[in-house]
C-alpha cells in the first residue's frame, strides 16, 4: 500500500488526527519503510503552523500551541528515536510569553529550560538557553549576578559559531533595554565578549565584519529609543571600522556584492565626516557595478548605485564643487544606459527619470533644455510601462514643469495623472499627494 498520496492530502489539511489514525494502521516494516515520508508530512504541518503563530495567523495562540506540541508528540510515538528539543522549547517560551498568570509565564520558561539543559548541547540548543534564561529573568525580575553567570556559560561557546553573529548582538541589546540597573553593566560585559570573540573569528573569515555591521545597522534603523544619540554614533563609527578590511572583498556573487554595497552605503549614510562618508559611498558604488556586471539584466543595482551617486552629488553640491556634481551625474547616466533592454523597464525608467531630475536641479537649476527633455522622456516611457496604475511618473514630470516655470504643463500633467489613474479603476484617486507638496502649492487651488 502506497500511503505517501493519502500523507500529502492530509498534510494539505492540516489534519493530524486523521494523520495519526492512518500511521497507527501501518505495520512495523510499513512504518520503517514510509519513516522519511510519515516524518517530513508531521513535519510540514508543524513548520506551517510555527509560521502562522510567528505571524499572528491563529485565533487562539495557547491551545495551537498545545496542537503544535501534539504533533511533536505523535512523531515521536511512532519514532521514539527522533528528538525534538528546539521545537519543544520554542513552544513552551512561546506559552511563557503569552500566558498572563505570574506561576503560568514561570513553569513553562523552567519547562523549556529542562528541555534545552537535557538536549546533546549544541550551538544551536545553547543559544535558545541563553534566550529561555534572559526570559526567565524578565519574568521574575531577577537579575542577578547568579543568573548572568549561568547566562555567560551557555553564551560563551555560542561565541565560536559564526552563524550566530545576529542573534548574539540582538541579545546584548535586549539586556541593555531591560528595566534594571546594572543593564548598561551586562549589556558591556556581553558585548565585550562577543566582541574579542569575533575578531578572532574575522582572523578566518572576514564577512563576520559584514554581519556584525549589517546587524549594527538594523538596530540603528528601528531606532530604539533605549539607545542614547551618543551611543547610536558609536555603533556607526564602529560600523565604518569593521567594514574597512572589506573594502577590495572579492567576489562574483551578486547576493554578496549587493550586501557589500548596501552596508557600505547604509554606513556612509550615517556618517558626519564627508571625507569618510564619500569615500564610502564611492566603495558601495563599485560593490553595487560588480554586481550589475554579474546580471546585466536587473535593474536593481544600477539604482541602488545611482541612489549612492545622488547622495554623493549633494555632497558635492553642498560643497560648491560643480564640476563633481556634473561628473557624478554622467557616471549615473552610464550605469543606466549599460541595462541590457531598458527601455522595457518600468522601475528602471522611474529611478532614471527622478535620477535626470536631480541632475538637472543640483547641477543646472532646471535650465538644461538637454536633460530636462531627457528627465521628461524617461518619466513619460515609465508612465506607460506603469499603465495608468502609478502616479510618481507623473508627479515627477509635474515637478520638472513647475521647477522649471511652466506652471501651465504643470497643471495639465497633474489632471492628466488624475484623469489616467481614475480610467484605471481608482474611482477615489484626487492627486492628495501632490495637493499635499509644498512644490505644487502655487498651483494647488487649480487642482482642486
Amino acid at each position: 500500500m502506497n500511503i505517501i498520496p493519502q500523507l500529502k492530502e492530509l498534510a494539505e489539511r492540516y489534519d493530524v488526527e486523521e494523520m495519526d489514525k492512518l500511521v497507527e494502521g501501518l505495520s512495523s516494516k510499513e512504518l520503517e519503510e514510509y519513516k522519511e515520508e510519515i516524518i517530513g508530512a508531521y513535519d510540514m504541518i508543524y513548520s506551517y503552523g510555527v509560521y502562522d503563530l510567528d505571524c499572528d495567523k491563529v485565533s487562539n495562540p495557547e491551545d495551537f500551541i498545545f496542537y503544535l506540541l501534539g504533533i511533536i508528540d505523535s512523531i515521536q510515538r511512532f519514532f521514539p528515536d527522533q528528538q525534538y528539543h528546539q521545537e519543544k522549547g520554542y513552544c513552551y517560551q512561546n506559552l511563557a510569553e503569552r500566558a498572563e498568570a505570574y506561576e503560568d509565564k514561570l513553569r513553562y520558561i523552567q519547562e523549556a529550560i529542562h528541555i534545552y539543559y537535557l538536549a546533546p548541547q549544541t550551538t544551536d540548543v545553547q543559544m535558545c538557553m541563553v534566550r529561555a534564561l534572559t526570559d526567565k529573568m524578565v519574568i521574575t525580575q531577577q537579575f542577578t549576578t547568579e543568573n548572568f553567570t549561568e547566562l555567560l556559560y551557555y553564551f560563551r561557546p555560542v561565541l565560536n559559531d559564526a552563524t550566530f553573529i545576529r542573534a548574539l548582538i540582538h541579545l546584548c541589546f535586549r539586556i541593555r533595554s531591560l528595566p534594571f540597573a546594572q543593564n548598561n553593566y551586562w549589556h558591556l560585559r556581553l558585548l565585550r565578549e562577543f566582541e574579542g570573540a569575533m575578531y578572532l573569528l574575522a582572523e578566518k573569515k572576514p564577512l563576520v565584519y559584514l554581519d556584525w555591521a549589517e546587524t549594527y545597522h538594523y538596530i540603528l534603523f528601528h531606532d530604539s529609543p533605549e539607545i542614547d544619540a551618543a551611543y547610536k554614533a558609536q555603533m556607526v563609527d564602529l560600523a565604518a571600522s569593521l567594514l574597512q578590511p572589506l573594502e577590495s572583498y572579492h567576489t562574483e556573487d551578486p547576493e554578496l556584492l549587493n550586501r557589500l554595497g548596501k552596508a557600505f552605503a547604509d554606513t556612509a549614510r550615517r556618517l558626519q565626516e564627508n571625507d569618510l562618508k564619500l569615500a564610502y559611498y564611492w566603495i558601495s558604488v563599485e560593490f553595487f557595478t560588480k554586481g550589475h556586471e554579474q546580471q546585466p539584466a536587473a535593474w536593481t543595482f544600477p539604482v541602488y548605485a545611482t541612489n549612492s551617486l545622488l547622495d554623493i552629488a549633494q555632497i558635492y553640491h553642498e560643497q560648491g564643487a560643480y564640476e563633481k556634481v556634473i561628473n557624478t551625474f554622467e557616471h549615473g547616466l552610464q550605469l543606466f544606459s549599460q541595462v541590457c533592454q531598458h527601455e522595457e523597464d518600468f522601475q528602471l525608467n522611474l529611478y532614471w527619470g527622478d535620477f535626470l531630475l536631480k541632475y538637472t536641479e543640483l547641477a543646472y537649476d532646471f535650465k538644461s533644455p538637454s536633460i530636462n527633455a531627457l528627465a521628461e522622456e524617461k518619466l513619460q516611457r515609465a508612465a506607460m510601462l506603469g499603465k495608468n496604475y502609478y502616479a510618481h511618473p507623473y508627479l515627477s514630470m509635474a515637478r520638472l514643469a513647475i521647477k522649471s516655470g511652466d506652471k501651465e504643463k504643470c497643471v495639465n500633467i497633474l489632471l492628466q495623472c488624475k484623469e489616467a489613474i481614475h480610467s484605471t479603476g481608482y474611482t477615489a484617486y484626487d492627486l492628495a499627494e501632490a495637493l499635499r507638496d509644498e512644490d505644487f502649492r502655487e498651483v494647488w487651488d487649480q487642482l482642486q
